[in-house]
């Protein structure tokens, strides 16, 4: 059976560290790589910032969400939003495909437009059974496939062709839930509902720094009320959930813009690029300097540039 709360993991990926995630983080391995390290049993744990979707082609196994162990055949999808506490046990025969992606990813311009955030933002884990006979199924698995080739030989490079696919892969899964006709949780839960409105309200005002009460106002409620929801729903409190946007957009900016550090800072709404610089390194475990060498693919710029 399936842990108690006390012993749930609150983690990146698998444990992988706690920090911020990066806006266009993605991970993708095979369900065969990390079941053999726990001896086909993965814990309780949760993904704050990141959903999955795990794609099981042979074998088989169980996922258990709230309780409930439910029985996985192939071919199979499990849809984990972020924030969602899930467990996975496999036999050794399991193969397939795991896909994480950052839950920012989906707002991305060339993403956006195709409408699929509403697997990202789900509120309950889904376990939809596909038909062995379907053409999307072997699509589906040439798509998942051919993104490991990718990340494998060029990890977190998300080319304009790399994104279509994975465009393709969520549309996919978002239209196979859409014909189960998944009911979402959202009209039953008004925490959810709070904190989706929320998530609404950050992304409108996130450069204005607003202090958790005056986003409690603007949404007709109390900071206690919004802190426990966020809590809740996200496992973290609405100030951090509101700085982690803050983060994104500065990590986007270290990756694709030759703007100097300062520059950033300023344009992020910080009046102090030395505390920019303190907060950035806090809480994503680096300087700004070492993400864009890591990060940075601007032809022609300087990553050392502050």
């Amino acid at each position: 059976m399936p842990p108690g709360p006390s012993s749930i993991q609150r983690c990146g990926l698998y444990g992988e560290g706690q920090s911020a995630i990066a806006p266009e983080f993605i991970h993708i391995e095979t369900i065969l790589a990390r079941s053999s390290l726990h001896g086909g049993v993965i814990g309780a744990h949760t993904h704050p910032g990141i959903f999955q979707i795990l794609f099981l082609a042979e074998g088989s196994g169980w996922v258990a969400t709230d309780g409930r162990e439910q029985l996985l055949k192939p071919p199979s999808l499990v849809v984990v939003p972020c924030g969602c506490t899930h467990y996975f046990r496999f036999k050794p025969d399991a193969q397939g495909w795991v896909l994480s992606i950052a839950d920012s990813l989906t707002n991305d311009a060339r993403l956006a437009a195709l409408c699929v955030e509403g697997i990202a933002r789900g509120t309950e884990v889904l376990v939809l059974k596909l038909s062995a006979e379907s053409p999307g199924d072997a699509l589906l698995a040439m798509l998942l496939a051919e993104l490991a080739r990718r990340h494998s030989d060029d990890p977190g490079h998300l080319s304009a062709s790399t994104m279509a696919m994975i465009g393709l892969i969520l549309t996919s899964v978002d239209e196979v839930a859409s014909a189960a006709q998944v009911p979402s949780a959202g009209a039953r839960n008004r925490r959810i509902e709070l904190v989706r409105r929320f998530t609404r309200l950050v992304e409108a005002h996130y450069l204005e720094h607003w202090p958790v009460e005056r986003f409690a106002e603007s949404l007709r409620t109390t900071a206690p009320t919004l802190t426990r929801a966020c809590r809740e729903v996200t496992w973290q409190s609405p100030g951090r959930f509101a700085l982690d946007r803050v983060l994104r957009e500065a990590m986007r900016s270290l990756s694709y813009t030759t703007a100097s550090i300062s520059e950033i800072s300023d344009n992020l709404g910080f009046s102090d690029p030395t505390y920019f610089a303190r907060i950035f390194r806090r809480h994503c475990g680096m300087t700004a300097s070492e993400f864009r060498r890591g990060k940075v693919r601007i032809s022609g710029s300087n990553p050392d540039r502050s």
